[in-house]
């Protein structure tokens, strides 16, 4: 059975040789190096050099602190760490949790690697809703492996595993339909349902199979076909009477996998036969959001018609749109935007969907938020408000957009930031122009005793220095060190004399 591990990691979990432990070492090393990794974290660079020692231990020590402070990368090598055994006791759960980690950080070689774990069934049950979703997030960062593995599953999707087959998924030998009820713990009907093999699920239909068998993870064949999305094995097994609302054991209906696996002919079958549209798997997830995170626009269309409910929120309060602004495209945020959403809706942070948006610079989204009456002066937990997260981040435009639409100009941050010095800050003379204009206030001294000055000069940012100065900002103020502008200016030296040093003066 083939996992997300690379090759070194697989086979025997008992005492390795040396040799071994250098072939799987040296194998971690080249994941290091792939083109694709940014440039080394100094913990990336310690756990390289350690490596290089044979110093096994002490590498996985510098990963777990690093992963623990959540670098990615140490995250993604962490999980090789455990499944390989390198250094530690080789534990498939905690390289799962770890792969999980790092691919939820946006790393795209841990999505393609968790997405195949989820299809070897190693550290976590068999889900291929799941699986297809991470290859489809890693695919759009551009990994290659991600596209040949998400074309290979569309042309032969991969039994939950008990056999093996191509994709190293476990298979059912399928010689003839008339054969026993069961073969290697999966029932036969249950293989033919996933397969899409009409011809054996009307002979074993026929013959009086239990339909509503289940495989280890609770999954009826009624679920299963749904979830590889072969219509024609679901239309045998609802007119034998299927269960259509059955649940698999992580409280999965067949609608829920069929819209995360974007099969909206399923879910439109199930809908017509009357799926329970409203049904919460044991993650708290609906159909909805499942399709959804997939950004499968056309089953989340189909859904919404059928009346689900737009408002489901998950455990850390995320709702379909909010993660509809953090990873598909605007025609799915729009298509959420119905009179029935609740638009300012907050997750455990505190964050709306108008915040997430700003996050993302993108003011095609803010704009259609702001027209269903978004409100801007809701903060996170952090009393961050939409237009000071713009500003953060550094996204002009968005920020432009929240001030032509109201936005608070002297809110502050529990930092005691205003939108003023986080444009100053990140370098945007054209917002701080705008802030001066509606007459933000140059002197508010932050937790620190920063102003909006300071930090300019403390950026280099000799332009807005000077829009400052002209706007009434003192430089006499100083912060908590005791320093004033020219101070910071001179500490930093990021800036010429002739721009920072002398406006200052």
């Amino acid at each position: 059975m083939v996992g997300a591990q690379p090759t070194w990691a697989q086979g025997s979990n008992g005492p390795k040789s040396a040799a071994d432990e250098n072939v799987q070492a040296q194998q971690i090393m080249r994941l290091q190096d792939a083109p694709v990794t940014r440039s080394k974290s100094p913990a990336i660079a310690a756990a390289d050099a350690a490596i290089r020692l044979s110093q096994y231990r002490r590498a996985f020590a510098i990963l777990e602190a690093a992963a623990n402070s959540g670098d990615a990368e140490a995250q993604y090598l962490l999980s090789s760490f455990y499944q390989s055994g390198l250094g530690v006791g080789q534990d498939d759960a905690l390289a799962f949790k770890w792969m999980k980690a790092a691919a939820e950080k946006g790393h795209a070689k841990a999505q393609f690697s968790l997405a195949k774990m989820y299809l070897s069934a190693r550290g976590v049950a068999f889900n291929l809703a799941l699986a297809q979703s991470w290859l489809r997030k890693a695919e759009s960062k551009g990994d290659k492996r991600s596209s040949k593995l998400l074309a290979d599953i569309a042309a032969r999707p991969p039994a939950p595993p008990n056999s093996e087959n191509s994709f190293g998924e476990p298979k059912i030998s399928r010689s003839s339909a008339s054969e026993a009820a069961t073969r290697n713990g999966l029932a036969a009907i249950s293989d033919a349902a996933w397969r899409g093999d009409d011809k054996a699920m009307h002979q074993l239909v026929s013959s009086g199979t239990n339909i509503a068998a289940r495989d280890e993870d609770g999954n009826t064949p009624l679920v299963l076909a749904s979830a590889a999305g072969k219509l024609a094995a679901l239309d045998i097994l609802i007119s034998a009477g299927a269960d259509i609302d059955s649940r698999n054991n992580a409280g999965e209906t067949a609608l829920m996998l069929a819209a995360a696996g974007g099969h909206t002919d399923i879910v439109n079958r199930l809908l017509e036969k009357g799926a329970d549209i409203s049904a919460i798997s044991g993650t708290g997830s609906s159909a909805l959001i499942m399709a959804v995170r997939g950004c499968h626009e056309e089953a989340a269309r189909s859904l919404l018609n059928g009346n689900a409910d737009p408002n489901v929120a998950l455990g850390d309060g995320q709702t379909a749109l909010m993660l509809a602004v953090g990873e598909c495209s605007e025609r799915m945020t729009g298509l959420l935007l119905t009179d029935r959403t609740k638009i300012d809706a907050t997750d455990a942070k505190g964050r709306t969907v108008l915040w997430l948006a700003a996050n993302r610079g993108n003011a095609a989204v803010i704009e259609s938020l702001l027209n269903k009456g978004a409100s801007q002066r809701i903060a996170d937990s952090e009393s961050v408000t939409p237009l000071l997260k713009a500003l953060q981040n550094g996204h002009a435009d968005a920020a432009q957009l929240l001030l032509e639409r109201g936005a608070e100009v002297d809110r502050r941050t529990n930092n005691g930031n205003t939108p003023l010095m986080m444009a100053a800050k990140s370098g945007l003379s054209s917002i701080v122009g705008d802030l001066l204009k509606r007459h933000a206030d140059t002197n508010i001294r932050n937790a620190q005793g920063y102003t909006a000055l300071m930090l300019a000069a403390q950026e280099g940012h000799a332009e807005i220095v000077k829009s400052l100065l002209d706007g009434g900002a003192n430089p006499r103020l100083m912060n908590k060190k005791r320093e004033t502008a020219a101070d910071i200016a001179a500490r930093i030296d990021r800036a010429t004399p002739e721009s920072i040093a002398k406006l200052l003066k």
